[in-house]
């Protein structure tokens, strides 16, 4: 039959659109900063520093956190096409995103001793 689409919110596709942005703004930001430190780890004894840990920490969690930007991305929009709730899925999206760029930096850390 024919089902009524549920009526969306402004609030609710301007807090999901927002987060999806700020989860591709984290991810970008954390991937230059990333490209940054790697390629100024000039100095790393090898006693109390792994530049192979520190790469491994930071390409892992940038992949991650594109992954679940990319996917969490595509949810939220599917989401909205179907006028079904999207927000909680693009904040959750947000904070994986932020919580894989944080490991990662922690990795880093951790990996160089700095």
């Amino acid at each position: 039959g024919d089902e009524e689409l549920r009526r969306l919110n402004g609030w609710e596709v301007a807090v999901a659109a927002a987060a999806i942005v700020v989860a591709v703004a984290v991810a970008s930001i954390s991937a230059v900063a990333a490209f940054f430190w790697l390629l100024f780890l000039d100095y790393c004894p090898p006693e109390s520093c792994s530049a192979e840990n520190a790469w491994i920490a930071v390409c892992v969690s940038l992949a991650v956190a594109a992954l679940v930007t990319v996917m969490g991305g595509a949810v939220t929009i599917a989401r909205i096409a179907r006028h079904t709730v999207a927000w909680p899925v693009a904040c959750g999206t947000l904070v994986l995103c932020a919580a894989a760029c944080a490991i990662g930096f922690a990795g880093y850390v951790s990996a160089t001793g700095i």
